[in-house]
């Protein structure tokens, strides 16, 4: 396995770790009332990542990426909800849906412009 899908699969697990604290355990810190813009901003990332991870193998990754990236969204937020004090948001999966859309799309455009 290639360094890149490391990066990808170590970046999902790092979620799932994040999503496994319970609600009265996550801090209470300024940003955390943006939760919604925190997901476009993590999930971009999943996006960002996994562009990098599967453009040498998968001829498309862009569909490829965003659809483990929005599955990836909906089991966490499953997971989510049966952590206590969590829940689970449908609003969530859309931006994590969003964010995946938009770090996948950047990266492929940052890829074309830079080789072609």
């Amino acid at each position: 396995m290639n360094r890149n899908k490391v990066y990808f699969f170590g970046y999902l697990g790092l979620i799932l770790l994040g999503s496994s604290i319970p609600g009265t355990s996550v801090p209470d810190i300024f940003l955390l009332s943006w939760d919604k813009l925190l997901h476009v901003m993590e999930y971009s990332i999943v996006g960002v990542l996994g562009i990098r991870a599967f453009s040498s193998t998968w001829k498309q990754p862009i569909y490829g990426v965003i659809t483990i990236g929005v599955v990836f969204g909906i089991v966490d937020e499953l997971y989510q909800g049966m952590i206590p004090g969590r829940f689970t948001s449908s609003i969530d999966v859309l931006a994590d849906g969003i964010g995946v859309i938009f770090g996948s799309m950047m990266t492929k455009y940052y890829l074309h412009i830079k080789y072609g």
